[in-house]
């Protein structure tokens, strides 16, 4: 099973085949945990039945939900299996959607990850100590870590003395002591600066000392600086809470997300006149299938029972077999499968958002590549104008008559 970022789910619509779905809430019920996974797989094996799912799939996805999450609190699992071989299984942590959600055909359904995960975006958390730190590299698609880079600092006069025994000598040791820490945290800046520009990562949250912490930042590249968010606890000591940490972490995750939609939303009201958003469903399959679209948004709750025709190759999506212009019909699907698909293989993002966010009607809407309207008429030149007044090859023109040189009779 490929490990699947945002970014790599199109390799998803390329298999070919039809591609069993499931979606499960797997919180662990502390009560009876063994009534409640007897009944989660009697549900789960109904409704893949149901939805005409073959055996060798149901008994994989089956065997998936019960392989424990690693994490706790609230959380679903989304699996997608082909003929027995497990394409996609990913924990999907916060609260489920529903408690289940199953389908079978040509289209895996994504809409339950891209709620939970709208993309795959990079971060960072850093440790700060007098002595050296951590820094660790972190991606919404993975519960582990991506990478750790641990910088061990000098130790050497790493703490002050408060002796007034010999007052000059006190303060060339405390100023020793500085330079160190100093130092010490250069190097841990100096990583960061190359974890955060490598992996382009959109959020630096600093936690540790407090002294640390202070000139650790002033020694950060603009860069590092631009994504930095400070957490006023220290996490290393030994047995330090990690519940302050996280909770800011998925609080500043939440709002660069929330503030993505935002944006896209205003584009999605300003591109109206200007010709880089479509509201109309019809007028959003077309720029699909053109490859037109930069962002998709939809409300699936808008185009419940409405589906589209997947194909094998471009344009991906049609509304009628007369759209497939040569493409072979893979199946009707649910629209909104149709639509994510076609968003992610022509490199499109998706977002899924709420029916209230968009106007009323709208199910679906796109931000354009390019405008749809005609590029305006460019003003002539100057001297573009001088050549337009000037008579053209067809048109009757009577010159002067040339008066005859003297002594010359005229013609």
């Amino acid at each position: 099973m490929a490990d699947f970022g945002n970014e790599g789910l199109a390799d998803l619509y390329r298999r070919s085949g039809s591609v069993s779905s499931a979606y499960v809430d797997v919180t662990q019920d502390a009560q009876n945990p063994r009534r409640t996974s007897s009944l989660r797989q009697r549900t789960l094996r109904e409704a893949l039945t149901d939805a005409g799912a073959p055996e060798i799939d149901i008994s994989t996805i089956i065997e998936l939900i019960e392989e424990p999450p690693g994490v706790g609190g609230s959380i679903g699992r989304l699996m997608f299996v082909r003929q027995g071989v497990v394409e996609f299984n990913e924990v999907l942590s916060g609260e489920p959607l529903g408690e289940l959600l199953v389908s079978y055909g040509p289209v895996p359904a994504l809409i339950p990850l891209l709620i939970h995960r709208p993309r795959d975006l990079r971060y960072v958390v850093a440790e700060a100590g007098r002595d050296g730190g951590e820094v660790t590299l972190y991606r919404l698609s993975r519960s582990h870590p991506v990478s750790k880079v641990k910088v061990e600092g000098d130790t050497e006069f790493l703490t002050k003395v408060g002796s007034e025994d010999d007052f000059l000598a006190n303060g060339r040791y405390q100023h020793r002591t500085e330079e160190v820490w100093k130092r010490n945290e250069g190097q841990i800046a100096a990583a960061i600066d190359e974890v955060v520009r490598d992996s382009k990562a959109e959020l630096l949250v600093l936690t540790g000392d407090v002294r640390a912490r202070q000139l650790l930042v002033d020694q950060l590249s603009p860069a590092s600086r631009e994504v930095l968010h400070v957490v006023a606890t220290n996490t290393r000591p030994d047995g330090a809470t990690q519940e302050e940490l996280e909770g800011d972490l998925n609080r500043h995750l939440a709002a660069i997300l929330a503030q993505e939609e935002h944006d896209a939303l205003e584009r999605l009201g300003t591109g109206q006149g200007s010709g880089l958003s479509e509201l109309d469903f019809a007028a959003v399959v077309r720029a699909l299938q053109q490859g037109q679209v930069d962002v998709l948004m939809l409300a699936p709750d808008r185009m419940a029972g409405t589906t589209l025709i997947a194909l094998d190759r471009e344009p991906w999506l049609a509304a009628t077999s007369a759209d497939a212009l040569g493409a072979n019909e893979l199946g009707s699907v649910p629209a909104a499968d149709a639509l994510i698909r076609a968003a992610m293989l022509t490199d499109a993002r998706v977002m899924v958002v709420s029916p209230g966010e968009l106007p009323a009607e709208t199910s679906a809407a796109a931000l354009l590549r390019w405008s749809t309207l005609p590029a305006p008429a460019e003003a002539p030149t100057p001297a573009e104008a001088e050549l337009a007044k000037l008579p053209s090859r067809g048109d009757a023109v009577t010159f002067p008559r040339r008066r005859a040189a003297s002594g010359t009779p005229e013609s």
